[in-house]
């Protein structure tokens, strides 16, 4: 190390790529900066914020949200119905379900929470009043909501398939009938502390019935968002991952509130313009809001499973896809089964399931209902000429390739190169070495 370094902090650099004219031909050249490592962890909430952008519009963020907007406007009746039904069927829970589903308009819609409300209280009695195969129906409406979920969660974790048959059912169900239960039973105790004269007093006292209504909301949004979004996705997601996904959709929707709060308040033109029906867009427009924060959360979790530790998370793609089926071959010819998904998350980190379904869809590799992998084509029959043609990526010219892959290196290199030589031909005398063709090329 010279001496001139000593004692200065760690630099990073930034590359930007911009088209340049040389000799009249546009060229790609590449711009470092150079970034003090002070300054490059202050940007770190910034670089964070682009990079759940970025994933939000490749998994067609806004396009999901308004897909679940439109299915919760037809849902939230039949859900709202078999919650009812689940509080009616345990006794102490039975006026639980008007206590539960005001307390939720008041405080996680804002304005327009008691007129929506009270639409809905109707719509709720008259279904109330079905037979047994209307009540079927709306079981069926609730599941199906719960299954829109799960494929916009899998396709942000990359998972291809959704749970079938009883383990699907049990998760489904599970959401449905835990969550209200759950809820309920904290305004059971909470009825029950507030029965308790010291500790009434006490709370009193202290502002504590304030501070509990207070604080309350983001409490159960956070934990309501933690349970979906460790149980609803079918992948294995860390416990801490999912609550700093549920920390920051329970943070960003009361912030959203109160800010929808403030438009609604000070800018009446919508009513205006909708008169009695005001409430109507604007709860709708409240629903996209909500599920694009719920969507950003899922990113959230979703990117911290990616950048957890593993062996091969510096590997570009294109090794990382070679690594896996060599690691798979081996494991074959060794005789030690299926790869699990936990030692495929070891080397390849949360994505591991992109990078597996994309060699499962060129019929290299199949997973079983377990989320085990085994190699369904034998490395002595499969050509690197197949790899390169079936995978997304390319194999990165100034990258080092991993221990034991130079002479696959030294191959691609070779025929890159005499693919490059073959096509050193002019367009032009491509087209006089079809002189015999009698017809012109007409557009």
């Amino acid at each position: 190390m010279s001496s001139d370094s000593i004692g200065q902090s760690p630099r990073r650099s930034l590359c930007f790529r911009e088209t340049a004219s040389i000799d009249g031909q546009e060229q790609d050249k590449v711009r470092r900066f150079s970034i003090p490592q002070p300054l490059w962890c202050l940007l770190a909430p910034f670089r964070a914020i682009i990079k759940l952008v970025k994933r939000f519009n490749a998994h067609d963020g806004l396009q999901t949200a308004a897909s679940l907007t439109y299915t919760t406007l037809f849902a939230v009746v039949p859900f709202t119905t078999v919650v009812y039904a689940l509080f009616a069927a345990i006794p102490d829970f039975q006026d639980a379900g008007d206590h539960i589903q005001q307390f939720v308009f008041q405080q996680f819609v804002p304005e327009t929470g008691q007129t929506i409300l009270d639409t809905l209280r109707g719509f709720t009695q008259q279904a109330r009043g079905l037979t047994m195969v209307g009540g079927i129906f709306l079981l069926i409406t609730s599941i199906l909501m719960m299954m829109t979920v799960e494929n916009a969660l899998n396709r942000i974790w990359g998972v291809r398939h959704n749970r079938h048959g009883l383990m699907g059912f049990l998760v489904y169900w599970a959401v449905l009938t835990l969550g209200p239960i759950l809820i309920g039973s904290g305004f059971l105790l909470s009825s029950y502390l507030a029965s308790i004269s010291v500790l009434n007093s006490a709370a009193s006292w202290l502002g504590g019935s304030d501070l509990i209504l207070h604080f309350l909301p983001p409490i159960l949004s956070f934990l309501a968002f933690w349970f979906i979004y460790v149980t609803v996705p079918n992948a294995r997601v860390r416990i801490k991952h999912a609550a700093a996904g549920a920390l920051l959709v329970s943070i960003s929707l009361e912030l959203a509130k109160w800010g929808f709060s403030i438009y609604v308040t000070n800018f009446p033109s919508y009513q205006i313009l909708y008169g009695a029906f005001a409430a109507v867009p604007l709860f709708l427009l409240w629903i996209f809001l909500s599920w694009f924060i719920i969507l950003m959360g899922a990113e959230l979790a979703a990117w911290l499973g990616e950048t957890q530790h593993a062996d091969w998370r510096r590997w570009p793609q294109f090794w990382q896809a070679l690594g896996m089926l060599t690691l798979l071959h081996q494991r074959h010819v060794r005789g030690e089964g299926a790869l699990k998904a936990s030692n495929a998350r070891k080397r390849l980190g949360g994505h591991y399931h992109r990078l597996l379904n994309v060699l499962s869809e060129q019929g290299w590799v199949v997973i079983s209902d377990e989320d085990e992998w085994v190699l369904a084509k034998s490395l002595d029959t499969l050509t690197l000429s197949e790899i390169v043609a079936g995978l997304p990526w390319t194999m990165p010219e100034q990258y080092r390739p991993p221990e034991g892959y130079s002479k696959v290196a030294d191959i691609m290199r070779t025929a890159q190169q005499r693919y490059h030589e073959a096509l050193d031909v002019s367009m032009a005398s491509a087209l006089n070495n079809e002189s015999d063709r009698k017809t012109p090329i007409t557009p």
